[in-house]
This record gives structure tokens, sequence and C-alpha cells, in this order.
């Protein structure tokens, strides 16, 4: 079963502002001014370059299938086997709310939060599904439709 995610307010303000700061600034900038155009133009490239490696990860979709859970990017998908998770959680709270990194795009990678280190593969900073693998690594998905996502996780998880 395919799941889809979406982006909350908070992502989407995040992702505007940092295009804006990053692209509109210095090309502005760049038709001002006639000198200091290449520091411009490498400043608006690597900057571009960092957006797209950020667009690139992330995750479109989660799909739950007999045996895996696969996240969905553009740049490639993540597998993990169903048989390595111990427990399947709802978190209420922003865990993220600490947290100085992220947000254009979403949340990926490693946070530290309230509740230890985390990977990320969300798009929101509400709806968080934790899995917490048996060797203790968690990592968090936000499935539009958690509560199904969670049900049906755990359907196939005891099959």
């Amino acid at each position: 079963m395919i799941f889809s995610t979406s982006s909350d307010e908070i992502v989407r303000k995040k992702t505007a502002g940092v295009f804006i700061l990053f692209a509109v600034i210095p090309l502005f900038n760049l038709f001002r001014s006639s000198n200091g155009w290449i520091w411009y133009l490498g400043f608006f490239l690597f900057f571009m370059l960092l957006l797209l490696f950020t667009y690139l990860n992330r995750p479109t979709k989660y799909q739950v299938d007999i045996d895996k859970i696969i996240i969905h990017r553009p740049i490639g998908n993540i597998e993990m086997m169903l048989q390595d998770f111990a427990r399947i959680d709802r978190i209420h709270n922003d865990l993220l709310k600490n947290a100085n990194k992220g947000g254009a795009f979403g949340y990926f990678g490693k946070y530290d939060t309230d509740l230890g280190q985390i990977q990320f593969y969300a798009t929101r900073r509400d709806k968080l599904v934790m899995l917490t693998k048996k060797d203790n690594t968690k990592i968090i998905l936000t499935p539009d439709q958690e509560d199904v996502f969670i049900h049906y996780v755990e359907e196939k998880a005891n099959k």
C-alpha cells in the first residue's frame, strides 16, 4: 500500500524563505552591481546546488509491502525490512522544536531530539510516526494518514 506525504506550512515557508534568500537576493545584486558578479554567481550556484540536493532527498511517498517499508525519493529509494522493527509509535509532540537545521523541502538526516538521536525522513513536524528497530535505532516518517499507516505496518509485521 502506498501512503502519501505532504509538506506542512512551516516547511513551505522555510523552503520559500531559503529560495528567496539564496536565489533572489544574489540575482538582484548581480544585476545592480557590475563589480563582483563572479562572487554573486558562485554564491547563487552553490546554494542552488544545496537546494537541489535537499529537493532530491525529500521523501515523496512511503510504501508498505509484504516484508518491507520503502521510502520513495527522487534520488533513490530506501528499503527497510519489517522484521528489523521492534515497535511503531505515533508521536504527538514536536520533536524538532529545538532543531536549528532542516526545513527546506522537509527534514531528512539525523537529529538530536528529546528522545535521543533519530533519523528523519519527514516532510512535516506533525503526524510523526516513529519506527524503532530492534537495535534501538529510531526512524521518523510522516505519512498523511498516520493511523492507517501504523495499522497497516503492524498488520504486515505480525504476518
